[in-house]
């Protein structure tokens, strides 16, 4: 027969209200073991074609400013090209290296590119038919980008 104030026990019979509390932790609390000396946590490294893809991007970034500082309309908006590609340059560089930050920047600024570029892709066809063609290779690669580096965690590289 079940009583009213036994609803502490589970079926096994155990009387789990009055455990002490030691003995209710949790084997995986971090209250009960020392803490591990703090390592940094590793990030998983650029795949082959993760690496060449990054690579890539920033090679056509760098093909493509003579074509951009040509179709510049004034000497403010060519240095704003050749910095902007600089900075481009240097973000590539830290994701090589490895940093996290730099990666979910890199991929962030992919997809704002990707989307700022591929809207614009019609009208540049009308009016700049070899702008459209570099445009393009640019949107083709920073996707590209943007998968490996969202997915470099999924497929590790295998070498």
């Amino acid at each position: 027969m079940r009583y009213l104030d036994d609803s502490h026990r589970d079926l096994n019979g155990s009387d789990l209200g009055f455990l002490p509390a030691t003995e209710r932790v949790d084997a995986t609390d971090c209250r009960t073991h020392p803490l591990a000396a703090a390592e940094p946590a590793d990030t998983p490294a650029l795949g082959r074609w993760t690496r060449r893809v990054v690579i890539a991007t920033a090679i056509w970034s760098v093909f493509e400013l003579p074509f951009e500082t040509w179709v510049s309309l004034s000497t403010r908006d060519a240095v704003a090209c050749v910095t902007a590609k600089l900075l481009w340059v240097a973000l590539v560089g830290f994701v090589l290296a490895g940093s996290r930050v730099a990666r979910i920047a890199y991929a962030f600024l992919c997809t704002i590119g990707l989307m700022a570029v591929a809207f614009g892709l019609p009208a540049e066809y009308r009016v700049f038919p070899l702008g459209f063609v570099l445009s393009s290779v640019e949107c083709v690669l920073k996707a590209t980008a943007f998968v490996c580096i969202v997915s470099a965690g999924v497929y590790p590289d295998e070498e």
